[in-house]
């Protein structure tokens, strides 16, 4: 059976949390994206040709590396599970690890996984299939996504699909492949061996998720379908449509207008297809977590920017607690995510969702809460469409130099977001920069008793403690901000 062939794509949000956590925890690098010497050496030259030649080579190469449809029969929980698990096999020495998270992947998360020294199992994976359809096609899509999920689900009843469509942020991605994304129901065998095997006596469990609402249309049990996800627009700028879409499609000179509904199935509000789990899954990990006598703790936020907010808080918080001085702030966008950075270079991690307005925005909110006079990398997501809610490269500079001197790590501002060779040069510019930015070695990690009490003081203090970390980290310092107005992150729900 080819179930090694049955893979998630190495730049899904689940599957780029899981590896950056892995590398970290390995004091390695994460690469979003493996490739030859042969293809560096190609994407220089794609620097030179018109847009439209460049989204061809990104199409061909997209499609090559999806999976091919046949493949859907062999789909197992089982499987996606082994596989999950089977990357930390190549960490070092790692059997008794304090913690473990299990949950809704994102960069926050992968960073507080870090910190902690913990490791992270993902609550869902993403599957692309080749599909070559139209990009405003949303019925051949969602009939040809329900061929590959009444596949899968008829064998795998532990799990629920979604069929994720966004004919904007991934409009050169649905063009090419059909993403299904498999949410678990219970916990897997192999999820629960890994727990039993490498949680240290005594450890916790965090389950990490976050409350972020997104209609889904019930096509049938345990078959959701979403249109668009988070960035700029709300969904039912996606079901509708609106004056700034449709005038972004005819400057394409595209005829499709008023939005991407799906006619003749039931809309529900339900859990964020890319940054959500499902509550049947938490209980089930909570009971077995309870049956082995593990400590269980849930951390709840309200929306993929609370755990940004809340690793950064971490980070900072560990800073204080054990007498370092931060050395720079790094800003990073989607599967973007290199723990080992912030480790290596006393870095503060602010990672960003997406790299549209609402990004922007977050980082605009929590700006005035960093150190002042420190370098800000800054490394956006070439995402090779440029939609109507994506800000130029050099809206982000001008937020980041209110911190800092602006560093870019990867991409280049005047290609951006047409821009092949980012994708190659993230990782080495990210070397070059922390190599010449280096922190005090080794750094501590943040204990999961030191996390929760930091939570408490937050949790109680708001952004007072924000006061407290940045105005009492040097007293001498005039730069530092004077920090009195609460954050967009108020209550975490911790619960037991």
């Amino acid at each position: 059976m080819p179930y090694s062939r049955i893979r998630e794509a190495p730049e899904s949000s689940s599957a780029a949390t899981m590896r950056a956590v892995v590398a970290a925890l390995n004091d390695a690098w994460h690469a979003p994206q493996h490739s030859t010497p042969t293809e560096k050496r190609l994407a220089q030259f794609t620097q030179y040709l018109p847009e439209a030649i460049i989204r061809k080579a990104v199409a061909r190469t997209v499609r090559g590396r999806a999976l091919d449809p046949n493949l859907a029969r062999y789909v197992k929980t089982e499987g996606l599970a082994r596989q999950a698990v089977s990357h930390y096999e190549q960490a070092d020495g790692r059997v008794g690890y304090p913690a473990i998270i299990i949950g809704a992947p994102n960069g926050g998360v992968a960073y507080l996984a870090a910190l902690m020294g913990a490791a992270f199992l993902p609550a869902y994976f993403l599957l692309s299939f080749a599909d070559h359809t139209d990009p405003d096609d949303v019925a051949t899509y969602q009939e040809h996504g329900s061929e590959l999920i009444n596949t899968i689900l008829t064998t795998n009843p532990d799990l629920l699909a979604v069929n994720h469509y966004d004919p904007i942020h991934d409009r050169f991605l649905v063009e090419e492949v059909n993403h299904v994304r498999l949410k678990l129901l219970a916990l897997p065998e192999a999820y629960r061996q890994f727990i039993e095997r490498h949680l240290a006596p005594g450890g916790t469990v965090f389950y990490v998720d976050n409350s972020y609402q997104w209609p889904q249309y019930r096509i049938e049990n345990r078959h959701m379908f979403q249109v668009g996800g988070l960035g700029g627009f709300s969904a039912r700028d996606y079901l509708k449509g609106s004056e700034t879409i449709d005038a972004w499609l005819a400057a394409q000179k595209i005829e499709h207008r008023k939005g991407w509904a799906l006619p003749g199935y039931d809309l529900v509000e339900t859990s964020e297809s890319e940054w959500g789990s499902l509550p049947q899954f938490r209980e089930a990990v909570k009971d077995f977590v309870d049956a082995s006598g593990y400590q269980f703790r849930a951390i709840n936020g309200a929306h993929p920017e609370d755990f940004s907010a809340l690793a950064y808080t971490a980070y900072l918080w560990e800073s204080r607690l054990h007498e370092r001085r931060p050395n720079g702030i790094l800003v990073e966008c989607f599967s973007q995510i290199n723990p080992t950075a912030a480790l290596r270079a006393d870095l503060l991690p602010l990672w960003m969702p997406f790299n549209t307005q609402d990004s922007l925005d977050y980082f605009t909110r929590m700006s005035p809460y960093m150190p002042k006079n420190l370098p800000v990398g800054i490394s956006l997501l070439a995402n090779f469409t440029k939609t109507p809610d994506l800000p130029p490269a050099l809206a982000w500079k001008e937020v980041g130099e209110k911190i800092g001197p602006v560093h870019w790590i990867g991409v280049h501002p005047k290609r951006y977001p047409m821009d092949i060779p980012a994708i190659f040069d993230y990782v080495p510019e990210l070397q070059q920069w922390v190599q010449e930015h280096p922190g005090r070695e080794p750094r501590p990690h943040l204990s999961p008793e030191e996390l929760l009490e930091m939570m408490k003081y937050l949790n109680h203090h708001g952004s007072r403690l924000f006061t407290y970390l940045l105005n009492s980290a040097d007293d001498e310092d005039e730069d530092q901000p004077l920090v009195d107005e609460a954050p967009l992150m108020d209550i975490y729900d911790m619960a037991e």
